[in-house]
């Protein structure tokens, strides 16, 4: 009874913590935003996530929150949990044999996630026959929040706690 309890328990929590992120996404982070570059919070959920659980769960992990996301923007459903899907699965792979309390490789990591999940979006839009520019898209768009993200990233992880993943050999 008491284990059923606590599942049921952190459901509800599950629940409430995913619509605080909704809400802290769209309501908040508009209003630190350099022009319309804005730190990316369900990306530094899905990075956070695959570091400590690893490909299998940051695939499913980053496809669901991916899904979440789509369905609170006005982009094409499957949008953004293909490219959450790849940061996921890549960065759960990468997490053996790094040194994940460094400053750089926490900065390094959630930079790459952004530039993978960017680049995933620009190859989607593209194969929806909705094309962008490549070059100014990548330097304009892609990096500057990819970057943006990664320094939000650090700073959230600093205030809040410290990163500590099980280390894989």
């Amino acid at each position: 009874m008491a284990g059923r309890f606590r599942a049921e328990a952190k459901v509800i929590l599950i629940f409430f913590a995913l619509l605080a992120l909704v809400a802290v996404q769209v309501k908040l982070m508009p209003y630190f935003a350099i022009g319309d570059i804005k730190p990316d919070l369900f990306l530094l959920l899905v990075s956070y996530l695959s570091l400590r659980g690893g490909e299998t769960k940051g695939t499913i992990m980053g496809f669901s929150l991916g899904l979440l996301e789509d369905s609170f923007s006005l982009s094409p459903l499957g949008f953004k949990a293909f490219g959450f899907s790849l940061v996921g699965f890549l960065l759960g792979y990468a997490r053996r044999g790094l040194l994940l309390d460094s400053f750089w490789t926490r900065t390094l990591l959630l930079s790459g996630a952004g530039l993978i999940s960017g680049l995933a979006s620009l190859l989607v839009l593209n194969f929806f026959l909705i094309p962008r520019p490549l070059g100014q898209t990548f330097l304009r768009v892609i990096s500057l929040e990819s970057l943006f993200t990664a320094l939000w990233g650090v700073l959230i992880l600093s205030v809040f706690g410290r990163w500590r993943y099980p280390q894989v050999r």
